[in-house]
């Protein structure tokens, strides 16, 4: 009796040992397999070669031993699957893909390693930027310029300039070439320490008010910012007023006086200036211009250049190219189409000399800015443009009130025809913004840099616009 209880509670033993290893070893086998990062790649967003047609980017693998192959499938467009043997890879293996003329103008290339024990990893996703043609490929704030950094901003803010220059709210940034390498920067109506922006109540506020200030700058890596050397200061160091402004704001007299535009001409530096006497309608007394002949430092006014408190060059912009400082006017405001012309260096100072655009008869027309015609239908705001060597276009930015952005249009001659337009910056991302400058290394390469001001936090911005002329796929 006792030997066969014996027998029967250890083959009940023996029964529950397997009975539970079978189990732990079921259970395992069952559990789900979680795929790993095996993939890392040089570079996700991809653009083709102009000429190839090409994307491509440098894959390493975690595991690369245990892989089978490598499957490429793509996500928008047709189908397509490509199937890369485990004998093809290498440690650091160059994955190519030619695009198609039918593949869309954005896709995914979905990247997958398949093991020799069956299971895969997970997707590594390439994005395809396909457009061809000439665009703008990616518009950013890159940082601060002026003023000081609000709670939260993230991007750098070299300057300092209401602690080191009594400068903490000011707006428009009109920058110039004054030796190679070195620029000169005028800003607008201007306000000390004690600025504070204000969202109940944005633009300025606060003591220290100076119509305009000028900044100098020798820094050629904008990709971290802008950085200042010094301003034109008074005798306690604070950033002095350039261009005399009145600050009668009765709207009947000298309100203040504005930067438009500058230029070297003829080794002496010029700011192209309207003296304000009314905001409401942008009402002026006139525009004229001022000048310096020691870099900066000092600077009188011309007397014998003026324009009309109606003048279609009233505000605007300047660019030299081929012997000739070329001018693109507006009314002042932003309620008007733009308008060219152009003058030699040597005379700047004679309005008799200068030319303007007729676009009827195809010709420039000397002495009479009644000539001039639209160079496009548009309402315009402050503006700039420079003629970018690369891309051979002139290009144009400037405020447009009705569409609440930032617009730029391209041509190839000045005289036009001007592209459509493009949206270089949008007031539903950039609220309250105005003021589109180029910094004068926009002349060369694939970036545009140039300066916006934004009301609140009345301080302005360096921004930076990737071009792209990718020509077309044939």
């Amino acid at each position: 009796m006792r030997t066969r209880l014996f027998k029967y509670i250890v083959n009940i033993w023996v029964l529950a040992f397997f009975s539970g290893f079978y189990s732990c070893s079921k259970d395992e086998e069952n559990e789900p397999y979680i795929p790993i990062d095996e993939i890392t790649v040089s570079i996700a967003e991809l653009v083709p070669d102009k000429e190839t047609k090409a994307v491509s980017t440098t894959l390493t693998f975690k595991n690369i031993g245990e892989i089978d192959y490598l499957l490429v499938t793509k996500s928008g467009g047709e189908s397509y699957s490509a199937k890369i043997e485990k004998s093809e890879l290498s440690a650091s293996y160059l994955f190519r893909y030619v695009v198609k003329k039918t593949d869309p103008e954005s896709f995914r290339l979905l990247l997958t390693a398949y093991y020799k024990d069956g299971n895969k990893s997970k997707e590594k996703v390439l994005t395809i930027d396909n457009r061809w043609g000439f665009f703008i490929r990616k518009v950013s704030r890159t940082a601060r310029v002026t003023g000081s950094p609000m709670s939260g901003e993230q991007f750098p803010s070299p300057n300092n300039t209401a602690q080191k220059w009594n400068v903490g709210g000011t707006d428009l940034g009109i920058i110039w070439e004054m030796n190679p390498g070195k620029y000169g920067i005028f800003f607008g109506d201007t306000f000390g320490r004690d600025f504070s922006p204000n969202s109940a109540a944005p633009g300025p506020n606060g003591g220290s008010w100076r119509s305009n200030v000028l900044a100098f700058s020798d820094d050629n890596d904008l990709e971290d910012g802008l950085t200042f050397n010094s301003m034109a200061v008074d005798a306690s160091g604070n950033a002095r007023e350039i261009i005399y402004g009145g600050k009668d704001a009765s709207g009947n007299g000298d309100w203040t006086s504005i930067p438009a535009a500058a230029i070297r001409a003829n080794n002496i530096d010029y700011v192209h200036y309207f003296n304000i006497k009314n905001w409401t309608g942008w009402i002026t007394n006139y525009s004229g211009l001022y000048r310096s002949v020691d870099n900066g430092q000092t600077w009188a006014k011309c007397e014998n250049v003026r324009f009309s408190s109606n003048s279609n060059f009233g505000q605007g912009g300047y660019f030299k190219k081929d012997g000739y400082v070329y001018m693109i006017g507006t009314q002042t405001g932003r309620d008007s189409n733009a308008r060219l012309a152009r003058f030699k260096e040597q005379h700047i100072e004679n309005q008799a000399n200068y030319e303007f655009w007729n676009g009827l008869t195809k010709q420039w027309l000397k002495g009479d800015e009644e000539q001039a015609t639209n160079i496009f239908n548009d309402k315009v705001g402050e503006l700039s443009f420079i003629y970018n060597q690369k891309h051979n276009r002139w290009i144009i930015a400037y405020f447009n009130a009705d569409r609440y952005n930032i617009t730029m249009r391209t041509a190839t001659e000045i005289t036009g025809p001007w592209s459509e337009p493009y949206e270089l910056a949008s007031g539903v991302e950039y609220a309250q913004l105005y003021g589109s400058y180029f910094h004068p290394l926009s002349a060369d390469g694939d970036s545009l840099y140039f300066l916006m001001s934004m009301w609140l936090p009345y301080n302005v911005f360096l921004m930076k616009a990737e071009l792209a002329d990718m020509g077309s796929f044939d």
